[in-house]
């Protein structure tokens, strides 16, 4: 997947609409159905603005294998149960990615004493 495609999977995923992404990001809706039909990269700004609206680090939105949908398994019966967990813990996780790497190691070390 491409950029336009992980701020569209991001968007829907914090219940935020292109009009109000487009706005809060000053850049035009349509950028944003042209970036999906093209499968292009947006100027530079126009990224660094998205990945502060979305409050996602701009390096995971340029990952390619970036979906939040490969955390559930195909069994169906797990499905729901898993995507409980990672609608409560995901902004955790964000969280935990920001840290510095001591304060990261630290709290990991707490976690896995739990």
């Amino acid at each position: 997947m491409g950029f336009w495609h992980n701020v569209e999977e991001e968007r829907e995923y914090k219940g935020i609409s292109r009009k109000e992404l487009a706005s809060a990001a000053s850049f035009s809706v349509h950028t944003i159905s042209n970036g999906l039909k093209r499968d292009g990269m947006p100027a530079a700004d126009i990224a660094l603005r998205i990945s502060k609206v979305l409050d996602v680090p701009l390096e995971k939105l340029l990952e390619s294998d970036y979906n939040k949908s490969s955390f559930f398994s195909a069994d169906t019966t797990d499905k729901e149960e898993k995507k409980i967990l990672f609608n409560k813990y995901y902004p955790l996780i964000q969280r935990l990615e920001n840290l510095s790497p001591d304060t990261s190691r630290a709290v990991y070390k707490i976690i896995e004493k739990l």
